[in-house]
């Protein structure tokens, strides 16, 4: 059996994957879901200035709670702070798991993320800013209206500061933990995680793409946890 640490995107927490950690657990799996610093709901962040710094921190933490090995899921923004996690953490992480993940290169920042043809960035961005949370519903894929209720009353704000800071990949460790790249078909094709998925084809390299929207392990846990 396996132990999961599950890292959630933007504008969510640990209660994002309340849908598919049963389902895993059922089975016999550990799952350790933490909620980033700044992503607590309701946050008391705010207005806070929060670093990348800090979001590893939260994730090594929940690594280290450990004695053994853990399978790393990392979800939409999660990719950014994973992959970081791996420079610190490698011998600790069996298999790293990106679900519309988008996943940096050295030297690029959270903003640069995007796919091309998006705008830049603004200049002069205030790491002490929050992007506030956009409603989830049928548009996203949420067809259970009480399943967006879940989520709309707890989506919050989610820290800009950390998408600001260029990463350091420089530990050739963390290029040796197996790594598997899934999308979903669904996904808007603005979202970075559409960035990752282009760096792939280009470098030919495998990945997989499972029906569902960008909250599949929400919408369709069954299937995640299936994939998992």
């Amino acid at each position: 059996m396996a132990t999961f640490v599950l890292v959630h995107g933007a504008f969510r927490g640990g209660w994002a994957w309340d849908q598919l950690a049963p389902l895993l657990t059922s089975a016999g799996h550990t799952v350790i879901a933490p909620t980033l610093t700044g992503c607590e709901s309701p946050s008391d962040r705010v207005g806070t200035e929060i670093g990348l710094g800090e979001w590893i921190a939260d994730v090594v933490s929940a690594i280290d709670s450990q004695n053994e090995s853990v399978v790393l899921v990392a979800h939409s923004q999660a990719g950014l702070v994973c992959r970081c996690v791996l420079e610190v953490r490698a011998e600790k992480v069996s298999d790293v798991v990106y679900l519309d993940a988008a996943v940096p290169r050295n030297g690029e920042r959270g903003v640069d993320l995007n796919p091309p043809g998006s705008p830049a960035p603004p200049e002069n961005l205030d790491p002490a800013m929050s992007i506030p949370a956009r409603p989830v519903g049928t548009e996203q894929g949420f067809l259970d209206p009480s399943l967006a209720d879940f989520v709309n009353t707890r989506l919050v704000p989610t820290p800009l500061g950390p998408s600001l800071e260029p990463v350091v990949l420089q530990n050739p460790a963390a290029n040796d933990v197996p790594a598997r790249y899934v999308f979903f078909s669904d996904t808007p094709p603005t979202f970075p995680c559409q960035l990752t998925r282009i760096r792939l084809e280009e470098s030919g390299l495998p990945y997989e793409v499972i029906v569902g929207p960008h909250d599949s392990a929400l919408t369709n846990a069954t299937n995640v946890a299936e994939l998992l």
